[in-house]
């Protein structure tokens, strides 16, 4: 024990096998974390993902209504216009799916409505819950979460731990029995840029945890996408983001303004005229 408090070979260990725990820590709570959503994962992919839950877990609110409107178009309950607007094109009886059912009850009364709206369209206040609540029953978390910031704070943790053990307790310099105490800055930081290092191995944030299941809800993704003709796939997707903004042009602005203008040059000052 003396040598890993006090020796700077087991000072460097006494640290890497502290950070070394943190890492195994983590892993085994990852494992056991995602075991039962791993056997979720394969029961949806075996039975298959509606195509407004499957845009739902890739994309989100409006790429789950640009779905339903597929599923819905491909049915004969909505009509498409060309600008992309939505109506409803029959009384008959509804969807069994209630997301599909909640959100014809919102096309009530909302003529004309167009994709990119509906994430922030009152009406569409019931589909945005139950959207929502399946989520959450799910509890499938699709991205990779905070383990790689985690481990980063671990190895930061773990030199700055390192520096004040040194500062605390004066060990040898490692490998360099008479060796300048100054030698441990350049220690710390081959510490430090070695524990980054192994940090960056664990995935980022935004990475998808679950590759089978992004690729099976793309598949009926594209399968709603393709029951429709072309000419309403074309005019959903292209309402799905809002136009725009006009240039807002300042006061005083000619649109047929030039450079001569800017500048104050008479353009007939050089044609030939004068006495």
């Amino acid at each position: 024990m003396d040598w890993l408090l006090t020796d700077g070979e087991g000072v460097l260990v006494l640290w890497w096998l502290v950070f070394a725990g943190c890492n195994v820590l983590r892993g085994a709570y990852c494992l056991v974390r995602d075991r039962g959503r791993q056997r979720t994962v394969r029961a949806m992919t075996a039975e298959g993902v509606d195509p407004v839950r499957a845009a739902c877990l890739t994309g989100g609110v409006r790429d789950a209504a640009e779905a339903a409107v597929f599923v819905l178009a491909a049915d004969g309950a909505l009509r498409i216009a060309d600008d992309g607007g939505l109506r409803l094109a029959s009384r008959r009886r509804g969807p069994r799916d209630p997301i599909l059912a909640a959100f014809l009850r919102g096309m009530e009364g909302a003529t004309d409505v167009k994709v990119h709206q509906i994430p922030d369209h009152p009406r569409f206040e019931e589909f945005r819950a139950l959207l929502l609540e399946q989520e959450l029953r799910m509890k499938l978390v699709m991205t990779a979460g905070s383990s790689r910031p985690l481990i980063t704070a671990f190895a930061a943790m773990s030199a700055c731990a390192l520096g004040l053990h040194v500062l605390t307790v004066e060990p040898s310099v490692p490998f360099e029995a008479d060796g300048r105490p100054e030698a441990w800055i350049f220690w710390g930081l081959i510490d430090w840029t070695a524990m980054a290092l192994v940090s960056f191995l664990w995935p980022p944030d935004g990475r998808r945890r679950w590759p089978e299941l992004d690729a099976h809800c793309r598949e009926q993704v594209e399968r709603a996408r393709t029951a429709v003709p072309e000419r309403t796939r074309h005019a959903v997707t292209a309402s799905k983001h809002p136009p725009p903004a006009p240039e807002v042009r300042r006061s005083g602005d000619r649109p047929n303004r030039s450079w001569a203008d800017d500048i104050g040059i008479d353009t007939c000052g050089g044609c030939g005229g004068g006495e």
